[in-house]
């Protein structure tokens, strides 16, 4: 049977996954992490998290670099 999701899990979602958009798009532009961390109001493993995802793919399309 399957689970049903409420408006509240959706909106929930949807907002932690704008919170990560957000977070990737700071990091881009190259704003320090713990200023990221300040302005989303996130922790700061979270924004080292996702910042070294991108980093680890923009090496990849790099060749390696």
């Amino acid at each position: 049977m399957k689970k049903t999701t409420t408006v509240e899990e959706l909106l929930v979602a949807q907002s932690e996954i704008m919170k990560d958009m957000f977070i990737a798009e700071l990091a881009i532009a190259g704003v320090p992490q713990r200023e990221i961390a300040k302005v989303v109001h996130v922790d700061l493993n979270r924004v080292t998290r996702l910042a070294k995802s991108l980093k680890r793919r923009k090496a990849d399309a790099n060749g390696g670099d």
